[in-house]
């Protein structure tokens, strides 16, 4: 293994380990963003690692990205306690979710035209 993804990979444990814990005590809104950052150090650790970003990568990353979202959807939709209390922390997710959104969508669509998947 790579020295640097190994260290990636060991941050990302860490962020999500330490935010599922703080989820258990009620503060999941806050620390979904963390799990969620993680969840993504992880997988940029394990490509790195490998060596390759091709259209895999990409995928990895959106699917987290959408699970992510889903979770905002639920607690939007259902209006559950969590909105309730953290209605301002709640929409700042919104945005860093469609800036996620964008940044990790124009490179993959860009990838796409050229095609060097």
């Amino acid at each position: 293994m790579k020295t640097g993804s190994i260290v990636i990979i060991i941050a990302g444990c860490i962020f999500a380990v330490i935010e599922s814990i703080r989820v258990f005590y009620g503060a999941l809104l806050p620390s979904l963003f963390n799990i969620l950052v993680g969840i993504l150090l992880i997988i940029i650790g394990v490509f790195h690692n490998k060596g390759y970003f091709n259209k895999n990568f990409f995928m990895a990353i959106f699917s987290v990205i959408a699970l992510w979202g889903l979770m905002l959807l639920y607690i939007f939709l259902f209006r559950t306690n969590e909105y309730l209390e953290w209605k301002n922390i709640f929409y700042l997710q919104i945005g860093l979710f469609v800036l996620l959104i964008i940044t990790f969508g124009g490179p993959y669509i860009r990838r796409l035209k050229k095609g060097n998947l």
